[in-house]
């Protein structure tokens, strides 16, 4: 199938019939979304009512009614769904290699945008949201509200006092943590943290392993946050980081969960959402008084 592909930052493919639909005054009706964060954005920029089915990695409390497809959905289900755009990214296609011949054939549009990285976000939703015929610039003007909402917010509480020093585990096995270029990275950093994995190996990064060694080694400055993140990539809790026999070393150090999602799902309602969650946890709202 002829796709043209275009490198603005973020992996775009776009199936042939797409330009057309982008020029249509309404925009596609029936959305099949493959990847959760596209999902979250499509519902953001008002468009959820157009999602006839999403990824079964999608949150559960999202459109709970809709179908739920793996990556390797055959072509016969979803051919069955009708849609008039299906949005993946690139391991979409790779994981079912079949997908764009199948839509090409059926004649059926095909949007391949991968997690933008933070400098990204905009381009990514200017994209998305004129493929829906939406307004782009006023998602853009939203993003930008949410994002200098959040800072003033941490500034505000924070006041003339320390950031919080914050380390946040990933996954479990060799301590992964979120590498500096992260949108993780990024989302804590404008809630008002401090993280102490600092140093970048690589710009696109979104993980690297750390190890206990090293964290001890970092936490030497001052750790006063340890934020496990809680999805697929990490089933850890609470008391299985408090039963690690390296955890007595970490003297006064909370240990706070945030959902994988929140936090590491580039998106408006993560931004909003995981920015907020962040706040409470580096600043905790005083008994008494309302944030």
């Amino acid at each position: 199938m002829a796709c043209l592909i275009a490198a603005v930052m973020i992996a775009l493919t776009f199936a042939f019939p797409l330009q057309a639909q982008q020029n249509s005054a309404e925009g596609p009706r029936r959305i099949v979304s493959l990847y959760p964060g596209h999902s979250e954005n499509i519902v953001a920029l008002g468009a959820g009512d157009r999602l006839v089915a999403l990824s079964r990695s999608d949150d559960r409390d999202l459109l709970p009614h809709l179908p739920r497809l793996t990556p390797k959905v055959n072509g016969e289900q979803l051919l069955s769904l009708a849609p008039d755009l299906v949005v993946v990214r690139t391991l979409v296609l790779r994981l079912n290699p079949a997908l764009e011949r199948i839509l090409g054939e059926a004649g059926i549009p095909l949007l391949c945008l991968d997690p933008p990285l933070w400098g990204e976000f905009d381009s990514y939703l200017r994209t998305l949201a004129e493929t829906l015929a939406v307004d782009a610039d006023g998602a853009l003007k939203r993003a930008g509200t949410i994002r200098k909402e959040l800072a003033c917010e941490a500034a505000r509480r924070r006041g003339d006092g320390p950031r919080p020093r914050v380390f946040l585990e990933a996954t479990a096995d060799r301590l992964h943590t979120c590498a500096p270029g992260s949108w993780a990275a990024h989302l804590i950093a404008l809630a008002g943290g401090e993280n102490i994995a600092s140093e970048e190996e690589s710009p696109t990064q979104t993980v690297m392993s750390w190890g206990v060694e090293r964290l001890l080694e970092s936490a030497r400055s001052g750790l006063d946050v340890y934020l496990l993140q809680q999805g697929t990539m990490n089933r850890s809790t609470v008391d299985d980081v408090l039963r690690r026999p390296w955890m007595k070393v970490l003297k006064n150090v909370r240990v706070e969960t945030i959902e994988e999602g929140l936090l590491s799902r580039p998106s408006l309602l993560g931004l909003e959402r995981g920015g907020r969650r962040l706040l409470d946890i580096f600043y905790p709202p005083k008994e008494g008084f309302l944030p």
